[in-house]
C-alpha cells in the first residue's frame, strides 16, 4: 500500500492507496479541493464536516448530470446507428438530405461525447507531498 498526503480545505490529510494509484488520488483530492475553496468564498466559513459534504454533493451532483447525458447520447447514438445500418440494408428510408442530417448529428454527438468526457476526467494531477502530517 502506498500513502499520499493531500490537502483539501485548509488541511491536510494522509490517505492510503493501492501502488500505482497515488497521482490519480492526488488529483482526485485536488477536485475536492477545489470545490471545497469555491464554496467556501461562496458560503464564508462553515464546519469542516458541512464543507466536506456540500463538497462531495456538488461534485456528486456533476458526475450525475454528466452520466444522465452520456445515457442520452449513448441512446441517441444507438438510434443514428440502427437508422444507419437501415440505410445501408437498401432501405430507401433516407434521401440525401436526411443521410446529410444523420451525419451531422452523429458529430455533433461525438462532439457533446467529448465535452463531457472532459467534464468527468480527473483533474490534471499534483505533485506529490512525500512529506508526513
Amino acid at each position: 500500500m502506498a500513502e499520499v498526503t493531500v490537502d483539501v480545505g485548509g488541511r491536510s490529510y494522509r490517505l492510503a492507496c493501492e501502488n500505482g494509484e497515488e497521482e490519480h488520488l492526488a488529483a482526485l483530492c485536488a477536485r475536492i479541493d477545489a470545490e471545497a475553496r469555491r464554496l467556501a468564498r461562496g458560503m464564508g466559513q462553515m464546519p469542516e464536516g458541512r464543507l466536506m459534504l456540500m463538497s462531495a454533493l456538488m461534485v456528486a451532483d456533476r458526475l450525475h448530470d454528466a452520466e444522465k447525458e452520456i445515457a442520452a447520447l449513448g441512446r441517441k447514438l444507438s438510434e443514428t446507428k440502427k437508422q444507419a445500418e437501415q440505410r445501408d440494408a437498401g432501405s430507401d428510408l433516407f434521401s440525401k438530405e436526411r443521410e446529410a442530417s444523420l451525419e451531422s448529428e452523429i458529430a455533433d454527438l461525438a462532439a457533446r461525447l467529448e465535452a463531457l468526457a472532459e467534464v468527468v476526467t480527473p483533474a490534471p494531477s499534483l505533485p506529490l507531498d512525500g512529506g508526513g502530517s
